[in-house]
């Protein structure tokens, strides 16, 4: 069979893309990003899977069904894909999902999980074979509907995706949805109440009342000790990734395993060899001896984790260059994204414009709104914010380079270069 795909480079798609030809079929694909789109790519395909990223009007997808060829959407092909393996884990949650998604290929790594992730995990993306499968599992116009897991994770429930979800009330439905289509929802103590009113099958929760809590953590400068009470033992483990929010994410990591029926020593030993995703607090280079370091965090509660994980690794004077991430959000999210930066100097990077139209406020208005607010803050696009880290690095302890679109295109602009061998 031959399947085409429009929008194949995002990081999904380009695993099922890898999926499809383990699988013994033909794969092409168009991306704005690979010389745009045109008809005439979709001739001879059997199949048709685009991204929720295009259009209804993208000319390939109307080329298709003109033709009449089957189109699929990427969450649907996942969907039917999550069904030719013996089990399915699927996790879910506004932040957290793809370190969580990772822990567990790395905590279960002697049942041959295949893995479809979000992020890199070494500049890999994820594994085609194997099996079981490890997904993550996104929101967005309610992707995750179309999976129907064995296990299902849900991390935290908190408003992102505002240019879909208008309401919290409308998320948690669907959220509830998600849960309900597994036999077992690993979910925080503080919706089970809700959640189970969606649900008839086993539910486990995480969190200070729940079945599974974090009851300890001591942090260092390379991760942490954490301690878990599970409802059969006190698990003890170590962690290399740091942050207090890793070890919460190695409390449901922990959960599943258990529930799916890994032994301790195999969670032990996969929590302790997961060494993190790519551009999750990952140091990436250097300037002038200070530390240039990478992280994803795009929105306030995340801003907020990664800051806090760096202050306990000893970092005290972080320059944060951030890149809000498509204008609905930064709208919406306005008044958190201010206080999240308000303790931390920063560059406001211009807004990445992902998808949906161009807002009233912009990059300058964050970087303002910081500084009347006694924060340090100023708007500059890259070129300027490339002089400005260069002539201040000196004074911070780290640069992080934070945000979930194209800021890393500033990381060659400012690292010193590698020393020759």
């Amino acid at each position: 069979m031959h399947i085409h795909f429009i929008g194949i480079n995002g990081v999904s798609m380009q695993w099922i893309a890898e999926y499809c030809r383990y699988r013994g079929h033909k794969v092409s694909g168009s991306d704005s990003a690979l010389g745009g789109h045109a008809a005439e790519n979709v001739d001879g395909a059997d199949l048709v899977i685009y991204t929720s990223a295009i259009s209804e009007n993208n000319v390939e997808l109307i080329a298709a069904k003109e033709k009449g060829i089957p189109v699929l959407s990427r969450a649907e092909a996942l969907g039917k894909i999550g069904k030719e393996f013996t089990s399915l884990i699927a996790v879910a949650g506004t932040h957290g999902k793809t370190t969580v998604t990772g822990m567990l290929s790395s905590v279960l790594k002697n049942y041959d999980p295949a893995l479809h992730i979000g992020g890199t995990l070494k500049g890999k993306c994820g594994k085609v074979n194997g099996d079981i499968l490890i997904a993550e599992a996104c929101e967005y116009r309610r992707n995750f509907l179309y999976l129907e897991p064995d296990i299902s994770i849900i991390l935290n429930i908190e408003l992102d995706h505002t240019d879909f979800y208008k309401t919290y009330s409308s998320l948690l439905s669907s959220f509830a949805r998600f849960a309900s289509r597994s036999k077992t929802a690993v979910v925080p103590d503080s919706f089970a109440a809700i959640l189970r009113a969606k649900r008839n099958g086993r539910q486990v929760t995480v969190g200070p009342h729940g079945d599974f809590a974090l009851i300890d953590f001591m942090p260092d400068k390379t991760g942490s000790d954490i301690c878990i009470k599970t409802p059969s033992c006190i698990f003890r483990a170590r962690l290399n990734v740091i942050g207090k929010h890793n070890a919460q994410n190695a409390v449901y990591a922990v959960a599943a395993a258990m529930e799916y029926g890994a032994q301790e020593d195999e969670i032990r030993e996969g929590l302790a060899s997961f060494e993190g995703v790519d551009r999750r607090l990952q140091t990436v280079g250097k300037i002038k001896g200070v530390p240039v370091i990478s992280d994803y965090a795009h929105h306030p509660t995340e801003i907020r984790a990664s800051l806090d994980a760096l202050r306990l690794s000893g970092y005290s004077r972080p320059l944060v260059v951030f890149q809000p991430h498509t204008y609905e959000r930064l709208e919406s999210l306005m008044r958190d994204s201010i206080y999240a930066l308000l303790g931390v100097n920063s560059i406001i990077l211009p807004v990445f414009h992902a998808r949906g139209r161009a807002g009233n406020l912009t990059s300058w208005d964050l970087a303002h709104a910081i500084t009347l607010r006694t924060g340090d803050s100023v708007a500059a696009d890259f070129s300027r914010a490339a002089e400005l880290i260069t002539s201040n690095a000196s004074r911070y302890d780290c640069i992080v380079i934070m945000g979930a679109g194209d800021n890393e295109k500033l990381i060659p602009l400012i690292c010193d270069p590698f020393p020759k061998a």
